[in-house]
């Protein structure tokens, strides 16, 4: 039973990172339509900055998280203002090969200014080798920053978007980008806040992840950029709330499996590989989204005939 519940912990930790990650993505998606795929290129962009600051300005350690978290929006304006705002009206599919064009142009960078991280570096936190035990649980101090870090954003995130006037111009332009003009709001300045929140999860989710593994290169946000967009589709693409609650559903169930799993065999095929747990986690997401397109939070498009 303890091993079942630290599965359980472990695994609402790894949806925790993955549901972060899709509020960025979801946020983009509202507002502009596309999946933007260098999101993971952003976040290992901002981890690595701090980095630097860490091991090469040799500054404290809380130091360098508020001036990564001050590059992090600013960020996310340059890459609006210069790559986002000049392809606005080009075909989605246009636009998603372009993200992708930009997270191997943010990647050329991250290593032609600092090649070390081309390779595997450490990345050390005041959390590191701090934990807790309840009982028989064993819980990590940095898997606990993950868990409250994760709560207080969506919170905050929910009633930035319900009770403040720019929160509620930014839901409309979800919806429709001519109603939000008529409401006298500025198309363009939500564009910009839009990428520079984005950014600034981005960025939070790449420092926790480094902060949890202790180790960052240049493509360490890669493995869960895919599950990350899973669960974005798999909650509702038009709903934060729904995004998280499928990343962290993605994360539970892909540590459930792994714990169910490990050891057994079907003949002489080894059910317990990693390669099998995620081909079921990826038929078992197509089911969902062959009984509900719209995903779990999503809203149904409804069209006249």
């Amino acid at each position: 039973m303890i091993a079942f519940l630290q599965v359980v912990i472990a695994g609402l930790v790894t949806g925790s990172l993955y549901g972060l990650l899709t509020l960025g993505i979801v946020l983009i998606y509202r507002t502009t339509g596309v999946l933007n795929f260098a999101y993971g290129a952003i976040a290992a962009l901002c981890a690595c900055f701090m980095y630097i600051l860490l091991t090469v300005a040799r500054l404290n350690f809380w130091l360098a998280l508020l001036l990564t978290l001050i590059f992090a929006p600013l960020l996310g304006i340059v890459l609006e203002r210069g790559f986002a705002r000049p392809v606005l009206h080009a075909p989605i599919f246009t636009k998603a090969i372009a993200t992708l064009a930009l997270a191997l142009v943010l990647e050329t960078i991250i290593q032609a200014i600092w090649p070390q991280l081309a390779e595997v570096q450490h990345f050390s936190t005041p959390f590191e080798g701090q934990a807790i035990r309840l009982g028989g649980l064993y819980i990590s101090a940095i898997d606990i920053v993950i868990l409250v870090v994760t709560a207080a954003l969506m919170l905050g995130l929910n009633l930035f978007l319900l009770r403040t006037r720019l929160g509620i111009a930014m839901r409309a332009m979800a919806d429709s980008i001519p109603a939000t003009r008529l409401m006298g709001a500025s198309v363009g300045r939500i564009f910009m806040l839009v990428w520079a929140m984005s950014s600034f999860l981005a960025a939070i989710c790449g420092i926790l992840l480094a902060g949890q593994s202790n180790l960052i290169n240049v493509q360490f946000m890669d493995p869960i950029l895919l599950p990350a967009f899973i669960g974005a589709v798999l909650g509702g693409l038009d709903s934060l709330p729904g995004s998280l609650i499928g990343g962290i559903l993605v994360g539970l169930v892909s540590n459930l499996l792994a714990y169910l799993l490990a050891g057994h065999t079907i003949g002489s095929l080894d059910i317990g590989n990693p390669a099998i747990r995620d081909s079921v986690i990826f038929a078992g997401f197509v089911i969902v989204l062959l009984i509900r397109p719209q995903g779990l939070r999503g809203r149904a498009l409804l069209r006249r005939v």
